[in-house]
């Protein structure tokens, strides 16, 4: 598969059709390093990878036009982007002759923050970088886009449920996730004039570090919703509480504002879009059963119930 479109994509660009290719990843995208100037991504997701529902109702062509519009407008606010390239035809985004999409971005040389041992300084800057990139954003005004709103609860709820039928999984944890997806997006539509456009993919493999500072890459999921949306994903992706007192300390410092409540419907919606997303391949997977349960137990039900998921200091209350 990550061959399949490569040598047809990279005929649109003017690349040294010599160059060294390298495959880095396949996720929602197939991601390679071209020589040493580019970076390629098709927009063909790995088998079992499913995030049609995120782009329900939505023209993916001019969503992923706006994701190129944003990444500019980042760029002419100082921070660290990549910078796509256009093609022979002028065009940010090349359609192949499967309908299937590719864009080609400016290398930044780097080590993403997976690839690097923890401390505390890159646990703050963390937190920084994502202060700046909220403050950054807040001037942006662009779409169509995704939406991490209410209407994103709903469709999480309908794809769930359309999947207990035959999943072998206890039905309680498929009637406690319909339940807390209505409550999260009733409780996301209070909080809806807070929104803004975000990174929505915060992650360790997503984080750079370049000689310049820490740069977010991979905006592939961006959209609007409530600034801790991209909180909870990092408190979601790195493990350890002293690192996410350490990431708080660096977002209140550069300007970012917690909103505890927010946290707490953020941390469960990326638990349900990740179920939603990956649930083809986690379904058959011994463990799942096992963490069904306790997502429900530790995240879920206690939601449902009006009581708080993280403390003051970022512990997690019902963990354990």
């Amino acid at each position: 598969m990550e061959d399949k479109y490569l040598k047809e994509a990279l005929s649109h660009y003017n690349i040294d059709p010599n160059s060294e290719v390298i495959f880095l990843r396949h996720n929602e995208n197939i991601t390679f390093r071209v020589g040493t100037d580019y970076l390629l991504q098709i927009h063909e997701p790995v088998e079992g990878f499913q995030t049609q529902f995120i782009y329900e109702g939505a023209d993916r062509m001019a969503v992923y036009e706006t994701e190129l519009k944003f990444l500019a407008y980042l760029k002419k606010q100082g921070m660290i982007i990549r910078e796509p390239v256009k093609n022979r035809s002028g065009e940010r985004i090349t359609r192949l002759n499967s309908r299937i999409t590719a864009t080609v971005f400016r290398w930044i040389e780097g080590v993403s923050l997976d690839k690097v041992e923890w401390n505390d300084e890159y646990c703050y800057q963390i937190g920084a970088l994502t202060a700046d990139l909220h403050r950054c954003a807040k001037g942006f005004h662009g779409s169509p886009v995704i939406s991490y709103d209410e209407q994103q609860c709903e469709r999480i709820r309908e794809k769930l449920w359309e999947r207990q039928a035959g999943s072998g999984l206890n039905p309680a944890y498929f009637n406690t996730m319909r339940r807390v997806c209505d409550a999260v997006g009733a409780y996301l539509r209070e909080l809806h004039h807070d929104f803004q456009i975000l990174h929505a993919d915060l992650s360790l493999s997503n984080i750079l570090i370049t000689k310049s500072g820490l740069a977010a890459i991979d905006f592939s999921l961006f959209g609007v919703g409530h600034p801790m949306f991209d909180i909870a994903t990092l408190f979601g992706n790195i493990n350890g509480l002293h690192c996410r007192q350490k990431i708080a300390e660096g977002y209140r410092n550069a300007g970012g504002i917690f909103d505890y409540g927010a946290l707490d419907a953020c941390f469960v919606l990326t638990i349900l879009g990740s179920i939603t997303i990956h649930f083809e391949q986690w379904s058959k997977q011994d463990w799942f059963a096992g963490r069904m349960e306790r997502w429900c137990r530790e995240s879920f039900e206690p939601f449902c119930a009006g009581e708080r998921l993280f403390a003051d200091d970022f512990y997690l209350i019902h963990a354990g």
